[in-house]
């Protein structure tokens, strides 16, 4: 999984260029393990190909979502599905009564990620943040639990 060399995912993650396969498997054992987060990897259905990574951190009510997918899985749907089905998954094993995620400003694909699954804008969670020596502008999305 090249992830970490990726020019776009390096553009839009606060992860280091050197960053492998192992160290973010680990990483999501550890989310896993803290009881406020959850992460998974995100993989072909038929060739079990590793094509990114999907995480939540929680509050045991609301939950903020982060993911990433490689080159070769972009343009696909691979990202709309991953946070679609991590959204459900979410709400019906965590319980949480919203989610919600940031996507860069200038990360048009993340936004529409957002969009496609559901997730309004919501100016009210929008911040900067610090990131490899750089303010980033992040604009949020928010996505209720269904009703019952």
């Amino acid at each position: 999984m090249p992830r970490a060399r990726d020019p776009l995912i390096q553009r839009f993650t606060t992860d280091s260029p050197a960053l492998d396969a192992a160290q973010v498997l680990a990483a999501i054992v550890r989310l896993r393990e803290s009881g406020e987060e959850e992460g998974f990897l995100i993989c072909d259905s038929v060739t079990g190909q590793r094509l990114g990574s999907i995480a939540l951190r929680h509050d045991g009510q609301t939950g903020e979502i982060s993911y990433w997918v490689a080159a070769e899985a972009r343009g696909r749907g691979t990202a709309t599905r991953a946070v679609a089905l991590f959204s459900a998954w979410t709400f019906q094993n965590v319980g949480l009564r919203e989610l919600w995620l940031r996507a860069h400003r200038d990360n048009v694909a993340s936004q529409q990620v957002a969009s496609r699954t559901g997730f309004r804008r919501d100016p009210q969670r929008d911040k900067t943040q610090e990131a490899k020596g750089e303010v980033w502008p992040m604009l949020g999305y928010a996505l209720s639990r269904p009703a019952s």
